[in-house]
């Protein structure tokens, strides 16, 4: 375990950090995870939060990309509120629920996610987050070492990230075009559909991405939306 503990806190940008705990937990047997960074004061489940996911049906995702659809997932809220492990099913039955929740769940239920559980993670200044794994079957058949660092390195990267967004507070400047495109970014176009939008070359938007991502003090796209986000450079609105 000190071994995966030295290699994170030896990882310098957010996105390498993620990459890192996702292949681990993927190693242990994940076959699909989440990560929920969240703005402080706001909700696991808000549009403005960064969401990190690995192994969901691309279909599924599409539609937790919409603001509405996520708003009515309460297994996020419930797990952070519990403040503990809690699988996907005990936190459903933890209502009431609305309507709203009932369709949520059926979808969910479509989709194949009926295994998996969350688990609040705890950061520098109170910046929590919500993780969410699945083994694809029940975690009483899952060993309990395993489920030992899947929960362990889950919590030593958020708080990885947690410091690597403190060591940055440093003032940011992005000029009004790299502003344009990072807010686009932040909506989850990609580089090219946001030439399209703002009308420029392929190659000058990599060109204001690679600035932007300079800038933050990153390397991909994950470490650059949870920066600009908790700088408060651009919003989702």
């Amino acid at each position: 375990m000190q071994e995966y503990f030295g290699k994170i806190e030896a990882l310098i940008d957010v996105g390498e950090v993620l990459r890192y705990a996702v292949g681990v937990c993927e190693d242990q047997g994940i076959v699909r995870q989440s990560y929920h960074f969240t703005p402080l004061f706001d909700s696991p489940t808000s549009e403005r939060t960064v969401v990190h996911a690995h192994g969901f049906d691309p279909d599924w995702l599409k539609f937790y990309d919409d603001s509405e659809f996520r708003k009515s997932d309460p297994i996020p809220k419930r797990v952070m509120y519990y403040g503990a492990m809690l699988t996907w099913s005990d936190a459903i039955k933890m209502g009431p629920n609305t309507p709203e929740n009932e369709l949520f769940f059926e979808a969910m239920r479509k989709f194949g996610l009926i295994h998996g559980f969350g688990v609040p993670l705890f950061g520098l200044r109170s910046r929590n987050a919500y993780a969410s794994f699945d083994f694809g079957y029940s975690i009483d058949r899952v060993p309990p070492a395993k489920m030992g660092i899947v929960r362990s390195i889950s919590q030593a990267a958020h708080q990885r990230v947690c410091v690597l967004l403190e060591a940055s507070r440093d003032k940011v400047e992005l000029s009004q075009r790299e502003t344009e495109v990072m807010t686009w970014i932040v909506r989850g176009k990609s580089l090219s559909v946001i030439g399209e939008i703002l009308e420029l070359s392929p190659d000058t938007v990599k060109t204001y991405a690679k600035r932007i991502y300079a800038k933050l003090g990153t390397t991909d796209r994950v470490g650059a939306v949870v920066k600009a986000l908790k700088l408060g450079l651009v919003t989702t609105a």
